[in-house]
């Protein structure tokens, strides 16, 4: 995904004890081992994935990195670079020729003229060639991970840009010339054409070569009539990681040292904006993959795509980007796409989007584990799903799991290592198995189309379970490469007469869009154990089947189950036409009578094989109740390695506050972890990373949910450290029922805020509470929108001595959120960015530390699906200004601020502030908030917002 879960830096020198071995050594840094790669492609060299091109839609890849320069035969790997980001484009204007010097004159912005000298062309052709000036201004990448591309201390270089062109030539024939040297000449420079064209790239001038590396190579594309040039390049690193384990050759110029695909030739199709921390512009993942199938159909060549990008799913699987996707997949059936599941696991119900859509490989993490072996000192015995990897739950994802930990190719820039983690690192690994699929089907059966639906079913069917792992963290597991060959090698002969591409597939789901979801999902205090549920199950045609096809398509389906507390009451179910057919399901509740998640799946088999599955979840919550005290226990607890013990509690109703604490047992040694709480959507909550170590004193950590408690059922998994250790631990849980009324404090003085309101306790047990309060600052509040065209946000942000901080909170609606591929949000100050995120679900939160500064600037820069010059796209904006001495609040009944709050009695709180407050700025108003905490324990049962005015 965009954002990587996991960054580490090795070295290279595990190797050299090898070094002198008749064989190449085995680079496990980048498993080829897991998946029998390498098996396959010592017995079938020439299936290398030679032949496809893989389409990487990321920040960019850069194309002379040792590993990406040549495909194992010699030729160019990376085939063509395309910008989609609009963050490469140089905008050029028409100058001409100086009759007297032989120059070419630009006018400065003060009109003063500047001459370069022409460049020097093999054909003149003075009277009819044209010229045209641009500026690629280094102030563009200040925000970047490279802000200083020459490497001479400044960033505020122009280098100026020549384009030349004989009158009515087109692109293809267009020249570019870059004054990398900034001596206002370009007959020292190398002419460039359309990097598709001759591969052409170019460096910026270096001062002290023997000390400076070369950070950014560039590429051109010419577009005349638009008048601009767009230079492509990657200054976010991930793209060129990424192409690397799809397809890299001789990693690091390493012999031996292998992508999943070396044959295989890659496309550079730039969809991140590395300046506003890698997010995705509108409609950048819709022209990237309607430019890949494009060229598909151009050069008649089968194309993989990887997009190793997404965010949270809010609407799963119905997302305007979700639904492009499967609506260009179905147009496109020879066009592979695989993409990250996400990085917000472990928490069930966490595939992100575009991994949501339906026709598309989705793509899971795990650790294999020669790389956990040589690079990590793990000692395992079978591969691991890693803890961050998203999982399903209404949706039938992932698909599959590949190794997500990689050692691969980075641009020379990158200084924190090259062994990444993350689903984005799982997924190339996948469309590279894809690419030689597709290679070696080709080999084996020439002129014959290979579809993604058989590549993606050969693959899945040769998937074996990942030990400790459901479908829901795995898919259908880890694919083996020899035997999904042998696989698709049975169904590309066969796809000649099998008109179906895919299968609609719903069933009722409370937690789907709408109502429905692809799979069955029941998560709460009730799931259906007296009336049976249905699937409803209908064909997607290839595109272009005539009528007389459509109907005389029939086909029968063997149904059986693989978990014992599902029952299918049918043995068969066909299908005919356009029509479609019920598959039914029955629940066994004595066999879901303790807590738990429950996943089983029914399976439709064709001719003796999967065709399609219909994945079935039950989650039983732990519940508490007045007979408890609403609290649980769990005691005597361990948790082994990374497969999570998965702990659902349904919050009781009239709950206020949640309490989350785990701990080592009395004595002994732990360092068991909760890696992140759900909420029961599956958006993950509060701290990450809360980890027991006993050994540094750590024996107990928690979190405290107010007023972000939502009712339903909570997931909160707990894991160990590595994945090769286990740890005892303890959990408990516990709630309050504590309400306020008003439940948000909106009246009262903005000077010196006072007054009262009521609290009443819900629960049947006496709450002691310490009381207190705090006024933070002052919030701007805006109900803003992006409008039109415009996906651009700011906001100026003055401070004053009294607030030395800022803090963001953003929202969208589920709707507003699921037009967009990605929201940025940066803090600059003076231009430079001194905070940069993008949203991972519908909200965003951040607190940013002035530095001194008097003004800010907040700016939200939205990435749509589509673009539509009629868009209103809402987005709740609060900014608040934080005060560096915050003014507290004082809250007492009768004089006191130990109040006992007894059960089913309304009791009546005073609160005033202990001083005037600042003067607010100019249209703002005071925020802060009221805090009930249970004396002893010190944690918060209840916390009340103040929003004065708001």
């Amino acid at each position: 995904m965009r954002k990587q879960t996991l960054v580490l830096m090795v070295g290279l020198t595990v190797f050299a004890a090898s070094a002198g071995a008749q064989s190449p050594p085995t680079w496990t840094q980048l498993s080829l081992s897991t998946c029998r790669v390498d098996t396959f492609l010592e017995s079938r060299p020439a299936s290398d994935g030679r032949g496809v091109v893989i389409a990487v839609l990321d920040t960019g890849v850069d194309p002379s990195i040792p590993g990406l320069t040549h495909t194992p035969d010699g030729e160019v790997k990376v085939i063509d670079v395309q910008d989609f980001t609009g963050q490469g484009d140089i905008e050029l204007h028409r100058v001409r020729r100086d009759p007297q010097g032989g120059t070419l004159v630009h006018h400065d912005k003060d009109g003063s003229p500047i001459h370069y000298t022409l460049p020097e062309l093999p054909d003149s052709g003075e009277e009819t060639r044209l010229y045209w000036f641009g500026v690629l201004d280094e102030a563009r990448f200040v925000n970047s991970d490279v802000p200083d591309l020459n490497d001479n201390g400044k960033t505020d270089d122009e280098f100026p840009v020549c384009v030349t062109a004989l009158e009515g030539d087109g692109d293809d024939q267009a020249l570019c010339l870059v004054d990398t040297n900034m001596d206002r000449s370009f007959a020292d420079e190398k002419p460039l054409r359309n990097y598709k064209l001759d591969y052409d790239t170019f460096t910026l001038f270096r001062a002290r070569p023997e000390k400076q590396i070369v950070p950014v190579a560039f590429a051109v594309n010419i577009f005349l009539r638009q008048a601009k040039v767009v230079v492509h390049y990657d200054d976010g690193a991930h793209g060129t990681h990424v192409a690397g384990i799809a397809a890299g050759w001789r990693i690091n110029d390493q012999e031996g040292f292998n992508g999943v695909a070396p044959g295989a030739k890659l496309m550079s199709l730039k969809i991140g904006k590395n300046d506003v921390g890698g997010i995705s512009s509108t409609e950048a993942m819709k022209k990237a993959l309607e430019y890949a199938g494009r060229f598909a159909r151009e050069h008649d060549l089968p194309v993989v795509c990887n997009l190793s990008y997404g965010v949270e799913s809010v609407i799963e699987g119905d997302s305007d980007i979700d639904k492009f996707m499967d609506g260009f997949l179905e147009k496109h059936p020879c066009v592979v796409f695989c993409t990250s599941a996400g990085n917000e696991g472990p928490g069930l119900s966490s595939v992100g989007t575009p991994a949501a859509a339906d026709h598309l490989i989705s793509v899971a993490a795990m650790l294999a584990t020669d790389s956990a072996r040589d690079v990590m000192g793990f000692d395992m015995t079978d591969p691991v799903i890693t803890v961050f990897s998203s999982r399903g739950g209404e949706l039938n994802k992932p698909d599959l799991a590949t190794p997500g930990w990689a050692t691969s190719t980075v641009p020379r820039w990158v200084k924190r290592g090259d062994f990444w983690a993350g689903t984005s690192m799982a997924s190339p690994y996948a469309a590279g198995l894809c690419a030689v699929l597709v290679s070696d089907a080709m080999a084996r059966h020439p002129g014959v189309p290979v579809r993604s639906c058989d590549v993606e079913r050969a693959l899945c069917l040769s998937a074996r379970p990942v030990a400790g792992a459901t479908a829901l963290d795995a898919g259908w597991g880890l694919p083996d490469l020899p035997t999904a060959a042998k696989l698709l090698d049975e169904f590309v002969p066969a796809s000649k007469k099998d008109p179906v591409i895919a299968y609609d597939i719903s069933t009722p789901c409370p937690h789907g869009h709408k109502g429905t979801a692809r799979a069955a999902y029941w998560r709460g205090t009730w799931f259906p154990s007296e009336d049976r549920m249905s699937f409803t199950v209908k064909p997607i045609f290839a595109p272009g089947l005539d009528t007389a096809a459509r109907t005389a398509f029939v086909r029968r389906f063997d149904l059986s189950c693989d978990a014992p507390w599902i029952r299918i009451p049918q043995e068969q179910v066909y299908l005919r036409s356009e029509q479609s057919a019920r598959i039914y399901v029955e629940y066994d509740a004595d066999r879901l009578a303790e807590p738990g998640v429950y996943v089983g799946a029914v399976i439709a088999s064709h001719e003796g094989k999967p065709a399609f599955r219909l994945p079935n979840t039950v989650v039983v919550p732990c519940r508490v109740g007045a007979e408890d005290d609403f609290r649980l226990s769990l005691e005597e607890r361990t948790v082994r390695g990374w497969a999570p013990d998965r702990h659902f509690v349904s919050v009781p109703p009239g709950a206020s506050a949640m309490q989350v604490t785990l701990s080592a047992p009395e004595g002994a040694e732990s360092k068991a972890s909760i890696e992140r709480i759900f909420d029961p959507t599956g958006s993950q909550h509060g701290r990450r990373d809360r980890r027991l170590t006993t050994s540094g004193g750590v024996r107990e950590v928690e979190e405290v949910f107010s007023d972000l408690l939502t009712p339903g059922v909570w997931e909160i998994p707990v894991v160990a450290d590595r994945p090769d250790r286990e740890w005892p631990y303890e959990l408990a849980v516990r709630f309050w029922g504590l309400h306020a009324d008003p439940k948000v404090i909106r009246e009262g003085s903005e000077s010196r805020p006072a007054g009262e309101l009521a609290i009443t306790n819900l629960f049947e047990q006496p709450v002691p509470a310490t009381a207190d309060g705090r006024i933070e600052g002052f919030r701007l509040h805006k109900k803003d929108k992006f409008e039109g065209l415009d996906d651009e946000l700011s906001y100026t942000v003055k401070l004053d001595k009294s607030c030395n901080r800022i803090r963001i909170d953003l929202e969208m609606t589920p709707q507003a959120y699921a037009t967009t591929t990605d929201i940025g949000v940066a803090v600059e100050k003076g231009g430079k960015a001194i905070h940069s995120g993008a949203f991972s679900n519908r909200t965003y939160q951040a607190t940013v530390s002035a530095g001194g500064a008097d003004s800010l600037k907040v700016v939200i820069r939205g990435g749509f699906a589509v673009a539509d010059d009629k868009r209103e796209t809402p987005i709740t904006v609060n900014i608040d200004h934080l005060l560096a001495d915050p003014v507290s609040v004082k809250v007492t009944r009768g004089g006191s601020s130990n109040i006992t709050f007894v059960p089913g009695v309304p009791m009546q709180v005073e609160f005033k502030a202990g001083g005037e407050l600042p003067e607010a700025p100019q249209g703002t108003h005071p925020v802060g908030f009221l805090r009930f905490r249970e004396r002893g324990t010190h944690e918060t049962a209840l916390r009340v917002p103040i929003e004065l005015g708001g």
